[in-house]
């Protein structure tokens, strides 16, 4: 087997300080709901890309060891919210992960699988709840935002569980929708894209880098000088996402003899393949040529991230 070839920094959690506060208060929460027996909720917010969901699974996976037993005890379930949400299909949703046999049973009405999760949750002895995609509640249709605000404040009521929104910063126009759901709702943890405008932005970003290129299986340029830092945040404007992409990119050409180590034009070559296909080289942040300017510009990759509504 080559190593080298089967290697992914998508397998790879990368620990960050940003990780690591969103640890800290998704530990908080959980605490408080444990010590208070009453349900408990965090709202996870932040653009696509930081790698929130990533973030949620290693919370599981660290958090609950040897806390799942088929049929007896479920500790934490993940529930994808559906696009186009009601309280039914909702409801549905959260019986699946659940690994309700009947959960897509048409004969049972919304009431009907709202009581069984209910019953669910506490055989089981989930101790969290993770809604993720949780913008969909709001983006499928304006005048349903208030009912299933209602529901999930019903379903926190009904149970002990520590539930976790995970969604897009619109999400949370939800908790403005439900007074008392704002108040369960109370801790919020925004987990943003890595900036680049202050000394302590520019040395968490290098902190990140650093412990990617501490695992590259592939001899590499030095990363974290500030020419190459200042060139790998304008390839990835900051988001993990497209930083892991870029780099895990360049480890495949090298794994295939396209370049003795990871340098600039293997990092040019892996950014015209994962971000920008059509990029000039004045445009290439890995490019001798590169200018130096974000890549906001007119069709450029990250012209709306700031502004996806303009």
């Amino acid at each position: 087997m080559n190593t080298t070839q089967d290697f992914s920094l998508r397998r790879q959690f990368i620990d960050t300080l940003q990780a690591q506060r969103a640890f800290e208060r998704l530990k908080e929460v959980r605490q408080d709901t444990l010590r208070s027996r009453t349900s408990k909720g965090l709202l996870l917010q932040g653009p696509s890309g930081v790698g929130k969901t990533t973030l949620i699974q290693e919370f599981i996976s660290a958090t609950f060891q040897g806390g799942f037993v088929p049929g007896k005890r479920c500790a934490a379930i993940r529930v994808e919210i559906p696009s186009s949400p009601s309280k039914k299909n909702l409801a549905t949703a959260v019986l699946l992960a659940l690994g309700d046999p009947f959960a897509t049973s048409r004969r049972h009405s919304a009431e009907a699988k709202f009581q069984r999760i209910v019953k669910l949750l506490e055989i089981l002895e989930v101790e969290l709840v993770i809604l993720d995609e949780a913008q969909h509640l709001i983006d499928y249709k304006r005048a349903t935002t208030y009912e299933a605000a209602d529901w999930i404040k019903s379903l926190l009521n009904a149970t002990r569980s520590t539930f976790v929104l995970v969604g897009l910063p619109r999400t949370e126009q939800l908790l403005w929708a439900n007074e008392q759901l704002r108040r369960r709702f109370s801790a919020s943890v925004l987990y943003d894209r890595l900036r680049w405008d202050s000394r302590e932005d520019q040395n968490e970003f290098a902190a990140l880098v650093n412990a990617i290129g501490g695992i590259l299986p592939v001899p590499t340029v030095n990363l974290v000088t500030d020419p190459m830092l200042h060139r790998l945040h304008h390839a990835s404007y900051g988001l993990i996402d497209y930083l892991i992409k870029i780099l895990d990119r360049a480890v495949w050409l090298v794994s295939q003899g396209r370049g003795r180590g990871i340098d600039l034009e293997v990092l040019a070559n892996a950014f015209r393949d994962e971000v920008w296909s059509q990029a000039p080289s004045h445009r290439n942040p890995f490019a001798t040529e590169f200018d130096f300017a974000p890549l906001i510009g007119k069709h450029e990759p990250f012209e709306l991230f700031d502004n996806p509504e303009a």
